[in-house]
């Protein structure tokens, strides 16, 4: 709340500033408009490379048309994504979070919390350019005059914007319908095309990172979680096969563990098993785990005589379990094994122990994780991308997955900074390209998406409407930006209404 209060007593004051300089014509001057408190901020620098490389017609009429389809599959997709959040909110209407904060809908690096600045602003940069200049450059390639070029200003850059001679643009004896649509879709396309080979390197330099194993929890005095585990046994260890094999068959494990600059030998006994994290309550009511004894931070390592060594083990055995079963549970616990005989509760036909396990490696006290596992992920993305769930995945993917090489995560992977930069740097312009065109892509207007619609639309309906096709398209595009506009407000006041 505090930054919401600083950032809106900030952007107040520049907003005083721009109606004082208003009010003497200084904008003016400078041929800058202004609509509120965003500054219209225009060039005729680069028109002349506008113009060089709008020479090269057959080629951009063919590079927009053939990613036209495109365009029309992110219109069907961000549309359909739109009426599954309004499902979603009327239906199971989130707990205000991170995620439904307000400043958090925009793409503004700095503000949302989910955009690292530094990279957010290069890829903001980046898109806008991309989009904006591609539709200048259609422009120019259909026989429509650039006025100017610019960006959008609202104390930092919002947008960009380049500006057509609408007379032109609109005059239907001089630009055809189909002329019109290439030059509509033009942003879009160029963003997809960037966001592809941008992905397409940061995939490719995801080969160059070397995985660690990491220290996610610990029972060990002297070893904090977030270390780095190096060897195991004397043996160098990156994935969590390298673990297995280092430990196989012995009674003690020794560790070599990094943590910063400072490395550390600890030896331990050889403890394999599952950790409690939590015991499972409802309402209050306990289950056969707590009713038994067994309690948090305890760590179950044979269930009836079957050794328990990773928490795949543990769910294996659960998922063949019936209600009312007795298991007998071999925990180990403050240095001593302990045992219990547990009768299981039932959870929709299976048995039930009433407990919460850690997902990570327990071995010898502390609990590991594998930042292979990261890697494995993040490579999977263009499989992902073979469904419908692959592309929403990608849409939500640093809200609730990724946010790049940033902080801690660089000290879990072993690479020269200049990868960890790259990375950073392709994945940041890659996702803002892909989000920002997909955006533009519905179909309400002034968004590009509405504009394609309200043309295609209104050829489609020509031949029964005839000369009232373009206001019967107009009336539908209303609608669809009605829909559209709306869904977006619900989504940010209805998961903060308190309830």
């Amino acid at each position: 709340m505090q930054s919401i209060a600083v950032i809106t007593i900030v952007f107040a004051i520049y907003w005083g500033a721009v109606e004082l300089l208003k009010r003497r014509g200084l904008f003016e001057r400078y041929n800058i408009s202004i609509i509120g408190p965003v500054l219209m901020i225009r060039t005729k620098k680069g028109l002349n490379l506008l113009e060089k490389l709008s020479k090269w017609r057959r080629f951009w009429r063919i590079f927009a048309d053939f990613g036209l389809p495109a365009v029309f599959l992110g219109m069907g997709f961000m549309f359909s994504l739109i009426l599954l959040t309004d499902y979603i909110l009327f239906t199971r209407p989130p707990e205000p979070s991170a995620l439904t904060n307000p400043k958090n809908v925009l793409l503004l690096p700095g503000i949302n919390d989910y955009i690292p600045f530094l990279w957010g602003l290069i890829g903001l940069v980046v898109t806008l350019v991309v989009h904006e200049f591609s539709h200048a450059i259609l422009c120019r390639v259909e026989g429509v005059k650039v006025k100017s070029l610019g960006i959008l200003l609202a104390l930092i850059p919002i947008g960009g914007f380049a500006e057509p001679d609408e007379a032109e643009l609109t005059d239907k004896n001089k630009v055809t319908r189909r002329q019109r649509v290439r030059i509509y879709s033009a942003g879009v396309v160029s963003n997809f095309a960037v966001a592809a080979v941008s992905f397409a390197m940061f995939i490719y330099l995801l080969n160059f990172l070397t995985p660690t194993v990491i220290v996610i929890d610990s029972d060990i005095k002297g070893v904090e979680p977030g270390s780095v585990v190096v060897e195991i046994n004397g043996i160098k260890v990156k994935t969590q096969e390298d673990v297995y094999k280092a430990i196989n068959n012995t009674e003690r494990v020794s560790f070599l563990i990094k943590k910063g600059q400072e490395t550390k030998s600890i030896a331990v006994p050889n403890i394999r098993g599952v950790k409690i994290a939590k015991l499972y309550r409802l309402d209050g009511q306990t289950f056969p785990a707590e009713e038994a004894g067994m309690k948090e931070g305890m760590i179950i390592v044979k269930i009836n005589n079957t050794p328990i060594k990773t928490p795949q083990d543990f769910q294996k055995i659960m998922s063949q379990t019936k209600p009312g079963q007795m298991l007998k549970i071999a925990v180990f616990h403050n240095g001593t094994y302990k045992s219990f005989n547990v009768t299981l509760a039932n959870l929709n036909g299976r048995g039930f122990l009433g407990v919460y396990v850690q997902t990570t490696d327990y071995i010898g006290g502390l609990s590991l994780g594998y930042s292979s596992v990261i890697l494995d992920e993040l490579k999977s993305i263009p499989e992902k991308l073979k469904s419908a769930r692959g592309w929403i995945y990608l849409v939500a993917m640093p809200f609730l997955r990724f946010q790049g090489f940033t902080g801690m995560l660089t000290e879990f992977f072993e690479a020269p900074a200049e990868v960890f930069w790259l990375l950073n740097l392709f994945y940041w312009i890659g996702w803002l390209n892909f989000y920002v065109g997909l955006f533009n892509c519905l179909p309400a207007i002034p968004l590009d998406g509405g504009r394609i619609f309200h043309e295609t639309f209104s050829y489609i309906l020509a031949r029964k409407y005839g000369d009232k096709a373009d206001e019967v398209s107009s009336k539908i595009v209303k609608t669809f930006a009605i829909i559209v506009f709306t869904s977006i407000l619900l989504s940010i006041v209805i998961p903060n209404i308190p309830r």
